[in-house]
């Protein structure tokens, strides 16, 4: 892949900074594209930093050529999108077709959410207008629908608010929460709570990697492991990695939430996952230590 060059929207975001080190340590040669910095500091790894809103745009402009883009910008939060629904179709629908409008490529790969197989809530549904933008005007694309990602590569962290379940607990028992908070027990599951498929972000990156050199061109692929656990079973692994027995308080279900979110077939072809929920609790961990 030497001389190829790569766009990365949202680059100082938790999975672009680690996208980005994985790509250039590849041979790539990186640019990101992102509204804000972060302490994410992936200059080391980039050619040029490009700040820029995606979902801002003159009619005229062009944002360059590139042998690939990687589009991870864009808002997360299923809650907050229930509260700002257009605040998420503008950044989520807008931004991608900007980035489609915009920028010259042959290949993109496209960040979307396990969350569009069960579209209730405005970050579900914008994502899937995404993946059809995409399908519609692109020769060669991957779309990924991610599962539940989390852990780092020691180096990079989660930014801005905490809303992963994971970082939360983390967070929790680093001491800088006095307890947290496990939204619904009365889901119809094995103990209550809510159950989803954890990916490591390292072995989402290697997807990432992967699709770059060798589109998939499929509908989408899913990178999940089809393993599932409970809220409770995430919050009990936590507290054994680190030792800590922190506070838990049960409060009401989440607008937009539903009760369980797996991989509904076949994992994608790119998908290994090699690292454990346990690695992915205690890189969590130690993260916020720091």
């Amino acid at each position: 892949m030497t001389n190829k060059t790569v766009l990365v929207t949202g680059g100082y975001g938790y999975i672009g900074s680690h996208a980005i080190k994985a790509l250039a340590e590849a041979g790539l040669t990186v640019d990101s594209m992102d509204c804000r910095q972060s302490p994410n500091d992936i200059k080391k790894y980039i050619r040029q930093d490009r700040m820029r809103d995606i979902a801002k745009s003159d009619l005229y402009e062009y944002w360059g050529s590139y042998d690939y883009v990687i589009h991870l910008a864009g808002l997360i939060s299923v809650e907050e999108s229930v509260k700002y629904p257009w605040l998420y179709f503008k950044n989520n629908i807008l931004g991608t077709k900007n980035i489609i409008d915009k920028i010259e490529t042959d290949n993109i790969i496209f960040a979307s959410t396990a969350a569009a197989f069960n579209p209730n809530s405005p970050y579900a549904t914008s994502k899937i207008a995404g993946e059809q933008l995409i399908k519609a005007t692109k020769k060669n694309y991957t779309i990924f629908r991610f599962f539940n990602v989390a852990g780092n590569n020691g180096e990079f962290r989660q930014i801005g608010q905490s809303t992963h379940l994971i970082r939360i607990a983390a967070e929790t028992a680093a001491g800088k929460r006095q307890f947290m908070t496990v939204n619904g027990t009365d889901w119809n599951t094995r103990d209550g709570t809510c159950v989803r498929d954890y990916v490591h972000v390292m072995d989402l990156v290697d997807c990432i990697v992967k699709a770059v050199e060798v589109p998939a061109n499929t509908d989408y692929e899913c990178i999940g492991s089809g393993i599932g656990y409970t809220v409770n079973e995430v919050i009990d692994v936590m507290k054994d990695v680190s030792g800590k027995n922190f506070k838990v308080v049960e409060s009401n279900r989440r607008s937009g939430d539903t009760a369980e979110v797996l991989i509904p077939e076949q994992k994608s072809k790119y998908f290994y996952g090699n690292r454990t929920l346990e690695q992915m609790c205690l890189s969590a961990y130690k993260m916020e230590l720091k």
